[in-house]
């Protein structure tokens, strides 16, 4: 099975396959619980960062919205609605989906804390903590 570089990675670390096992010396374990893991949800979540790239906001947008509605069960709508409203610099509304993706991962199995206090970390650094 191959595996592409933006989608969660196998070991169930909960991070894309690029920022954790792809450059490992070993192959990665294969949780079995993401083997079956939708296509369609994956196609959709990886085509956010090259929309935000292309600088192409309300179609990225749009893609999100579909994220939301098609899979309100998965973090990828949260997370790439964050990405897309940091890349737009609406710092105050980012911060808010970073807070909301770190919420989701705490109450799901499959995430680890390295990738909740990630998005606590980049909550923190776009718009504060909130009291």
């Amino acid at each position: 099975m191959k595996i592409g570089r933006n989608e969660p990675c196998p070991c169930g670390s909960g991070k894309k396959y690029k920022k954790c096992c792809l450059n490992a010396t070993s192959e990665p374990i294969i949780n079995p619980r993401f083997i079956d893991m939708d296509l369609e949800l994956d196609n959709l979540s990886n085509r956010i960062p090259a929309l935000i790239e292309q600088q192409k906001y309300d179609e990225a947008e749009k893609v999100c919205q579909r994220l939301f509605e098609e899979y309100p069960e998965q973090i990828d709508g949260l997370h790439r609605f964050a990405e897309v409203l940091e890349s737009k610099g609406e710092h105050q509304q980012a911060a808010e989906y970073y807070r909301k993706s770190a919420e989701f991962a705490k109450q799901t199995d499959g995430f680890e804390q390295a990738s909740i206090d990630n998005f606590m970390q980049k909550a923190e650094e776009l718009g504060g903590v909130e009291s």
